[in-house]
C-alpha cells in the first residue's frame, strides 16, 4: 500500500465529498492545492510517529491515516480519508514539538527488534527523515492557508510529481 496526503480547502473538500465516486476522482481533483506523496514508507513513519506501547500524542494518529472517511459511496471508503481544518492544526502543533532527532530515536527504537541489515536500515532512515520534514512542511503550510488534509492510502498510486 502507499500512501498520499493532499491540501484542499474546507469548501472544496465539501464539494469532494458530495461528488466523488471513487478515489481515482479524489486523485485528479482540480481542488487539490498541494500533494505530498509518501510511497510505501508511509507505515515506517507512522509507527514512528505512534509507537506501540508508548503513550504517542493523540493527534498524531491521524497524521498519514487521517480521521474521517471521506464519504461511504466511494469504492474504498477506508482508503480515502480526511482532517478537518481544527484537526490539522492540533497535528501541526503536535508535530512541531517532535524533532526529528526524536522521531530517529522512535525509529531506531523500533528497529532494534527487526534491523536485518545496517546499511539497509540507514537507507530506511534516511528517507524517514526527509518525509518527516516534508510532513512537518505539509502540515504547517495548511495550518496557515487554513486547509483541510485528505489522506489517500491504496495500492498503485501515481502521483503527478514527486515535489
Amino acid at each position: 500500500m502507499e500512501a498520499s496526503l493532499y491540501l484542499i480547502h474546507p469548501n472544496d473538500l465539501e464539494t469532494l465529498i458530495l461528488e466523488a465516486g471513487n478515489s481515482q476522482a479524489v486523485l485528479e481533483s482540480p481542488f487539490i492545492q498541494q500533494s505530498l506523496y509518501l510511497g510505501d514508507t508511509w507505515d515506517t513513519v507512522n509507527r514512528a510517529l505512534n509507537p506501540e506501547g508508548q503513550t504517542a500524542e493523540h493527534a498524531l494518529q491521524y497524521v498519514i491515516q487521517a480521521e474521517h472517511p471521506l464519504s461511504e459511496r466511494i469504492d474504498h471508503p477506508e482508503a480515502v480519508r480526511y482532517n478537518t481544518v481544527v484537526r490539522t492544526a492540533e497535528i501541526q502543533q503536535q508535530l512541531r514539538s517532535l524533532s526529528v532527532d526524536e522521531l530517529k530515536k522512535r525509529y531506531q527504537f523500533d528497529i532494534v527488534h527487526t534491523a536485518p541489515e545496517a546499511l539497509a536500515q540507514e537507507i530506511r532512515l534516511a528517507e524517514l527523515k526527509l518525509i518527516y520534514v516534508q510532513l512537518q512542511d505539509l502540515y504547517r503550510t495548511a495550518v496557515r492557508q487554513n486547509f483541510a488534509v485528505l489522506s489517500v492510502i491504496q495500492s498503485k498510486i501515481r502521483p503527478e510529481k514527486l515535489i
